[in-house]
């Protein structure tokens, strides 16, 4: 019941916030691009955390899901409510700016918090194919990064082929 009730609060504030969002950024000129971003972030997270290994403990709590931009522009708040909402019954999707808000400080390799994942995400890159760049980090150990490549299949977007392992930049030390 609780579990149910904190479902329906998080979409009500997630509709109410990007209402908000709506209301103060209409301009007819601007491409929204926020369906298509949303979608392709979708499917890069749901990859990651299938190829995490990683076995989130399907508890009263959701696992966590902790997101930092790797992009200097950050991901769109309206964005960033698509993949909350999309993800709400299986995880609680976390937007973070900083390392420390998700890893446990006070221990030695400086592991993620229990029963969550950090994923990092770079900013989404259409020139003809559009690619992403994703990081796991699981302790500052225990990093991998992949560049995944992704067509949009009947309003789906879908990975490529498997995602090229490439070497992680976003979560390296000091960052």
């Amino acid at each position: 019941m609780a579990l149910r009730w904190r479902i329906h609060t998080l979409r009500l504030a997630n509709a109410l916030a990007l209402a908000g969002v709506l209301i103060g950024c209409v301009n007819g000129t601007e491409v929204d691009d926020t369906a298509r971003d949303a979608a392709v972030y979708r499917s890069v997270v749901a990859d990651v955390v299938d190829r995490s290994g990683v076995d989130l403990d399907r508890s009263e709590d959701l696992p966590v899901v902790f997101i930092e931009a790797f992009d200097v522009a950050g991901i769109p708040l309206k964005v960033q409510v698509e993949l909350v909402n999309s993800f709400i019954e299986q995880y609680e999707i976390r937007f973070i700016d900083h390392l420390d808000e998700a890893v446990v400080v006070d221990l030695a390799g400086l592991p993620v918090r229990p029963n969550s994942l950090l994923i990092g995400l770079g900013p989404i890159v259409d020139d003809g194919t559009v690619n992403v760049r994703s990081e796991l980090y699981l302790s500052a150990d225990a990093v991998s990064a992949y560049r995944y490549t992704l067509v949009d299949q009947d309003g789906s977007w879908v990975t490529v082929g498997d995602p090229e392992e490439i070497e992680p930049e976003g979560f390296v030390s000091g960052s």
